[in-house]
């Protein structure tokens, strides 16, 4: 009798995006560069939007810093 093998399940984790959408033009463009030592910068490679920002946190992520820029430019729209 043969044996029945058991099916191996992979399990795939997601990750974070490393691109984002500009809230300026709306193309998937942005590109968040991060110095821990001293700042972040925003730059977009369509319409060529900046932002520069001091680092708050010892290790900030990319998604976070990305966050507070859209929070930030809405609010200066509005």
């Amino acid at each position: 009798m043969g044996r029945r093998r058991r099916k191996n399940i992979r399990i795939t984790k997601k990750k974070l995006p490393k691109v984002f959408c500009c809230p300026s033009c709306g193309m998937f463009s942005i590109r968040v560069l991060i110095n821990f030592e001293t700042e972040s910068k925003i730059v977009c490679g369509s319409c060529e939007l900046t932002w520069k920002k001091e680092n708050t946190t010892k290790k900030p992520e990319a998604i976070d810093i990305y966050n507070k820029f859209v929070d930030e430019f809405v609010s200066a729209r509005g």
